[in-house]
């Protein structure tokens, strides 16, 4: 080993002083190399170009280096954070100087801002840019996915994955209690657009305005935050064409574990004589043993469901005239039978340059979607969803019967719960959606003197909606109405005139303004017919004649229109000092006639420390900018009329003929106005290294005041509730995100992403009362209606509400010894009396149980690329949250006879000492009271959300034809780690909608989420 290991230095001697060509003379290059702000730089990497022959820079960035006499000779310098830079040196015979410029990082990126774009060097507000670059080769189902774990602030939820479902989009938490927290959408400029219907294949960019500084500009849509998406565009010189496809398998991510055929005998068995003394055993020993495992009702349901997507794009043009246009169809089969969603699109942008002051454009989609949906809980339905009634079924009774025919109920009776067939359910009854979807808005811009910009838009929106709902009687809905038939029309359209006048100048040395005004209106107008039909004659028609039963119809439409005014100021002094001031009035209809205008004013200051000559010299330090920022915003997710007096119609019988009028629907309020929010952001942006390590850091303080409440009245008004403005939410936080860049080499390159965040809400004011119990859950489980949480000053929103679990009663002689006044029996739970009066009561004995907000979310991305090989990597979590699982009420101890989860079988309680965690399983007392700890779970969980392995194939040594081509294989939701017991734990039964917004984290069996694997190809001629 020692000899070979001599054999080797002297190899290792010999190669080193043998000359790169032994025949050719010998020069020697010497030099410095220098960064952009004239310090030279050490360990910089300069090298022969395309030879091995290199070396470093020393510290004080000196390089000596001997290269062959030939030409040409050109050096390379190159080091991790700066753009590399080629030298000639072929004729060059004294010491040579090489300055290396930084890589254009986060700080120097260009961001899109409301009405106008800017350096992110350059902002005073907290805006957080979606990284697109590294999901190029990343299937994306939706718009909103994009945002999933990669802003700081940002979280998303896939509480529904129904095909075609959207997702929930919270920035900096939530801001208000019976008014929306999502965020305003803008696509190309286009403010309050639809993004259900877009291609994510056709984002440019994505930019998230998270701080009143860069909100304000949007004045009362601004509260909740700004999502502004830039759509692609041509580009001059290049033409290309562009042909994604994808396609794969998607399956359910968790099953429940339920009991099989034979325990479920064996549990009716035991539950019967103690539900009825009345009751026989119904299952001998031998029918038991000749059951099997049964019907596997979750396994008739879920299926293996295909996903496709087709994408082909075109772009190029001229120095006068650039385009964009592309064609999508998207086709996603659901994990449950019945269900699927079909998106086409069709876009065209364009760019006009009429002469060196005008220019024109458009940006214009049509789109097209079907959705069948799967009749789930995805409101928190009080019964009858199909994926609910495959938990309930018997595992018994199978899924045909002798004839062939669907099996009409779950087994016999006595012995059976009244559910349909769920494998009927979801291949007879048909929920479907047909949206058609059209989108244009065009703009013009002068410039009659450089840095004045007058710029014009004029854009609409269109959206025709129709929902078909049938039921046939042959299934067990549809036998509720003898058969149903509902038809839903909605015709929906805005459109929005926007004029403003930009002033881009600089004013002598060292101060530069950047200054817009202008003004906007919008207006907005919903149409809607609902026809709903009973008693049908026949199951042959579906919705295509809804004469042929018993008719009940309506129909309403609303508008609203909002006009604005909106300035902003930018004023750089010295590239280190940067000012932001900004106002937008807002007039909407929506509110009262003595609240119509709302004013929103905002500033921010921002310091370039870097640039200050303490600091220049700082090689360890590549950027450094401190910002703090105040400002205005507001939110009017509100109806449309609630400051209005409205009617509604009323038919009665007088004298024995039908009569029609009208009488008050409402008390109004003509001093209603938007949900106010004020905020503080301080924040820095730092990089390091020469821009290798990029770190942006917030804090915020967000109050929202004059919330939008509905407020008990007195009956004698003759009204029950009044819209007025009362109350205060505070959210405060901390946000991290931190970008490196790991290794940058020619061969292999990482990069890496990190963000974290954490939010506190506090309830500050609730007007006349401390507290509000608020919160829906399901009529199905607690008849009379209940809540799931409690609104109460100085705590979260979110907050479950009920008793405390603490044991199950063991003996008869435990509960006399107690002195108890409940009504219980040995085997129902325990549920601890904080009052200590012996009885429990709701008003003394409910108490905070969990919460249904996070602690923090955290996000991070991973790219690695070895050769032509690319490993990306998303994780994505949440922890500190907790969930409301609804479904251990009705699987642990519910209806009786309804099927349970298989531990049921084994950890209920049967006698002293059997169990301490699990009731009896003919118990119903938990099912009496409402929510308990004993249903509350803890949600949080780290999810492996992407990992996509690409291959980008060796151009054009494998084949000309192609610019560009690559294949790769994805897997989403591969990886779940969680202690929640449920389908999973991103979920919530209840729809974003008005009346839902405080029902948070409920689980009762909403579209389960689906692990997803797919494989695709990128190719660009």
């Amino acid at each position: 080993m020692v000899a070979i290991r001599k054999f080797c230095m002297i190899l290792f001697i010999l190669w080193s002083i043998i000359p790169y060509d032994a025949t050719a003379q010998q020069k020697r290059i010497f030099g410095k190399v220098f960064n952009s702000s004239n310090l030279p730089m050490p360990g910089v990497n300069v090298q022969l170009k395309g030879t091995n022959i290199g070396t470093f820079t020393d510290p004080k960035g000196f390089f000596t280096l001997m290269v062959p006499d030939t030409k040409p000779v050109v050096l390379v310098a190159s080091s991790v954070g700066y753009t590399s830079q080629e030298v000639d040196v072929t004729d060059n015979n004294g010491e040579v100087t090489i300055t290396l410029r930084e890589v254009e990082t986060v700080l120097s990126d260009v961001v899109v801002v409301g009405y106008g774009t800017s350096r992110k060097k350059d902002l005073t507000g907290s805006v957080g840019s979606v990284g697109l670059s590294s999901i190029d080769k990343t299937p994306v189902f939706g718009t909103s996915q994009l945002l999933s774990g990669r802003v700081a602030g940002v979280q998303v939820t896939q509480t529904n994955s129904q095909p075609g479902a959207s997702l929930t989009v919270r920035i900096r938490g939530t801001n208000s209690i019976t008014s929306s927290s999502d965020p305003l959408y803008v696509i190309d400029g286009y403010a309050g657009a639809d993004i259900t219907a877009l291609n994510p294949n056709d984002i440019a960019s994505i930019d998230v305005l998270k701080d009143a500084s860069a909100t304000a500009i949007y004045g009362s849509r601004g509260a909740n935050g700004v999502v502004i998406i830039t759509t692609r565009r041509g580009s001059t010189g290049k033409k290309g064409v562009n042909f994604d496809v994808y396609t794969g398998v998607q399956r359910v991510a968790n099953k429940l574990d339920m009991m099989n055929a034979q325990q479920y005998a064996r549990f009716v068995n035991e539950a019967a004589p103690k539900t009825n003394p009345a009751y026989a055993v119904p299952y001998t020993d031998a029918q038991i043993d000749a059951m099997g495992k049964g019907t596997d009702w979750q396994d008739e349901l879920f299926r293996s469901a295909q996903i496709s997507n087709f994408n082909l794009g075109f772009n190029g043009g001229t120095a006068d005239a650039k385009y964009y246009l592309s064609m999508n169809y998207f086709t996603q089969d659901g994990i449950i039978i019945g269900s699927n969603y079909k998106r086409g699109t069709l876009r065209f942008n364009l760019d006009n340059k009429i002469s060196n002051q005008l220019k024109m454009g458009l940006s214009s989609q049509i789109s097209y979607e079907n959705q069948l949906q799967a009749n789930v809980n995805t409101t928190g339905g009080s019964g009858g969803g199909t994926l609910l009634d495959a938990l309930l079924s018997s595992p018994i009774t199978p899924v045909y019967d002798s004839t062939g025919a669907y099996t009409f109920k779950n087994g016999p009776q006595p012995y059976a719960i009244e559910v349909g067939n769920p494998v009927a359910a979801a291949n007879l009854n048909s929920d479907k959606n047909k949206n058609t979807r059209i989108f244009a808005n065009v703009f013009g811009e002068w410039e009659p003197v450089k840095g004045l910009k007058l710029r014009s838009s004029f854009g609409g929106e269109y959206r025709n909606y129709r929902n078909d709902v049938f039921r046939p009687s042959t299934t067990y809905l549809g036998a509720q109405n003898n058969g149903y038939a509902q038809v839903v029309t909605n015709n929906n359209y805005n459109w929005l005139n926007e004029n403003t006048i930009t002033l881009d100048k600089k004013l002598g040395s060292g101060h530069v303004i950047n200054a817009v005004a202008g003004f906007t209106y919008q207006e907005f107008k919903n149409a809607s017919v609902t026809s709903t039909v009973t008693t049908l004659s026949t199951n042959n028609l579906l919705t295509d004649n809804l004469g042929i039963g018993t008719a009940a119809d309506g129909s309403s439409t609303t508008r609203n229109a909002l006009a604005s005014f909106l300035g902003r100021l930018n004023y750089r002094l010295f590239e280190r000092y940067l000012f932001t001031f900004t106002f937008r009035a807002d007039g909407s209809s929506r509110f009262g006639v003595n609240n119509k205008w709302g004013y929103f004013p905002s500033g921010a200051i921002a310091w370039r420390v870097k640039d200050e000559a303490f600091l220049k010299n700082v090689e360890a330090i590549s950027d450094l900018k401190v910002r703090a920022s105040y400002g205005a915003t507001g939110n009017q997710e509100i109806g449309s009329y609630l400051s209005q007096k409205q009617y509604t119609a009323n038919s009665y019988v007088l004298n024995r003929a039908r009569v029609s009028g009208f009488s008050p629907n409402n008390l109004p309020n003509p001093d209603l106005v938007w949900e106010a929010t004020k905020a503080l952001d301080a924040g820095f942006d730092l990089a390091i290294l020469g821009g290798r390590v990029q770190i942006t850091a917030d804090y915020y303080d967000k109050k929202t005041t004059k919330l939008l409440f509905q407020v008990a009245l007195p009956s004698t008004s003759g009204f029950s509730t009044m819209t007025q403005n009362i109350g205060s939410v505070q959210n405060k936080g901390i946000e991290l995100a931190i970008n490196t860049i790991n290794i940058d080499q020619k061969n292999i390159k990482w990069s890496t992403s990190f963000n974290i965040s954490a939010n506190r809400n506090k309830i500050l004011d609730l007007g006349a009362v401390p507290f509000q119990y608020t919160g829906n859950v399901s009529s199905n489980l607690f008849p009379g209606g209940r809540n799931s949480s409690i609104l109460q000053v100085g705590r979260p929103i979110g907050e479950f509400y009920g008793y405390v679990f603490d044991g199950i009663w063991q003996t008869q002689d435990q509960i006399n010894k107690s002195g108890t006044k409940q009504s219980v029996k040995p085997g129902d739970p325990i549920y601890k009396d904080l009052n200590g009066d012996s009885a429990l009561d709701g008003t003394f004995d409910r108490t905070i149980i969990g919460h249904a907000l996070p602690k923090f979310t955290y996000g991070f991305n991973s790219s690695l690329t070895v050769g032509h090989f690319n490993l990306f990597v998303l994780i994505q979590g949440v922890q500190g949250v907790d969930i409301l699982n609804e479904n251990k009420i009705e699987m642990e101890n519910g209806v009786p006879y309804a099927n349970k989860f298989a531990y049921v079988a084994t950890d209920s309680w049967r006698g002293e000492g059997t169990s301490n965690k699990l009731p009896a399983v003919w118990s119903t007392y938990r099912r009496s009271l409402g929510v308990t700890s004993d249903m509350i779970e803890n949600g949080s969980y780290l999810r492996f959300k992407t990992i996509t392995l690409s291959y980008d194939l060796p151009l054009p040594r494998l084949t000309p034809v192609f610019k560009t081509a690559s294949i790769y294989a994805t897997a989403q939701n591969l990886i779940t780690i969680t202690d929640y017991s449920g389908y999973d734990p991103e979920v919530n039964s209840y729809s974003n909608t008005s009346g839902n917004y405080t029902s948070l984290n409920i689980d009762y069996n909403p579209y389960p989420n689906i692990k997803t694997y797919t494989v695709g190809m990128k190719l660009g001629f």
